[in-house]
């Protein structure tokens, strides 16, 4: 007598894409030049762009090389394989310790596949819990440890709040540039919004996601996505004004940003956990205000089927690196 069961990935990899254009009214974010310097010990960055104002800014910064070149070496899609096998190691570790019916596990299709065999039909349904339990438990670990998270909607996608709080330190000489003659916090969100809407963006020659890139490589590839962007602005906001509370918004195949700016007249806000946000569209091109979010956005808010992971308040966190 045997059972067995097919274990998924939570419900897949969620795909953050937005179709680049945002609001067909919006004029576009325009980047007017583009260079680095790839030195031995140091990335040194030339952007000039169009900001908030309609001013040609020109922005000069330097970043650590080691850790530009270890961003552009993070794979750009989940590595699904690696948590596949995570779990199915965790299963054959828990059918060792655990006497009885005879537990195994391999990998099939991108998923767990979990059989346990025996003659006693509750320690058979009992053993299946406690192995499925230890799949979850080694993918949790898994997710952690190489930043992602599984979303309300069940699906796997990076953990843009963790990194962007991460990487506020990282991208600090770039904010300190952009804050040169801000006169207050809205005018340096409405400039870091500006700047990174100008980056390109980012899609696969069908026009298929091609996946999350993680902040430093946005900047040295010069292109992302929505969610790429969206964890750039935020780190951006948190690396200069760590005071201001604010949280990345999911709705099907997006992702934009929140900042608890005072909302002004016309603004597109809302409120998570008694927190009043700014809706803000990082991703472009289009050149969208700090208050104006697309459609899609807008309607998901409104009724309330969007889901906000705020970042932390106060100084950001350390980067902690990853066995990646």
């Amino acid at each position: 007598m045997g059972a067995g069961v097919n274990r998924t990935l939570a419900a897949g990899l969620a795909l953050l894409l937005a179709v680049p254009g945002g609001a067909s009214a919006a004029p576009r974010a325009k980047q007017a030049a583009f260079d680095v310097d790839k030195g031995a010990e140091r990335w040194r960055f030339h952007y000039r762009f169009v900001d908030e104002a309609s001013r040609v800014q020109s922005l000069y910064f330097e970043l650590p090389a080691e850790r530009v070149a270890r961003d552009n070496d993070v794979p750009l899609q989940f590595p699904m394989s690696e948590a596949v096998k995570s779990e199915v190691a965790a299963v054959r570790r828990y059918a060792d310790t655990h006497p009885g019916p005879k537990i195994t596990a391999s990998a099939k299709g991108g998923a767990v596949s979990i059989k346990v065999s025996g003659k006693n039909a509750e320690k058979m349904r009992g053993a299946l819990k406690g192995a499925a339990q230890a799949a979850d438990d080694a993918l949790d670990l898994f997710l952690a440890r190489h930043r992602y998270t599984r979303l309300r909607s069940g699906g796997i996608s990076p953990d843009h709040a963790r990194l962007a709080d991460q990487y506020a330190d990282d991208v600090a000489p770039l904010a300190s540039a952009l804050a040169h003659d801000a006169p207050d916090a809205r005018t340096y969100v409405e400039r870091a919004l500006t700047f990174v809407q100008s980056i390109p963006y980012e899609s696969g020659k069908t026009g298929k996601d091609k996946g999350y890139r993680r902040p430093l490589s946005v900047l040295a590839r010069n292109k992302g996505d929505c969610d790429s962007k969206t964890t750039l602005f935020l780190a951006l906001v948190r690396a200069e004004h760590a005071e201001l509370q604010s949280t990345v918004v999911y709705v099907p195949n997006h992702a934009f940003a929140g900042v608890a700016l005072t909302p002004e007249p016309g603004d597109r806000s809302f409120v998570r956990d008694e927190v009043t946000y700014v809706g803000m569209e990082p991703v472009g091109p289009a050149k969208l205000p700090a208050g104006r979010v697309s459609g899609k956005a807008g309607w998901h808010l409104f009724w309330g089927s969007a889901e906000a992971r705020a970042l932390r308040v106060g100084a950001p966190a350390e980067r902690a690196e990853t066995t990646e």
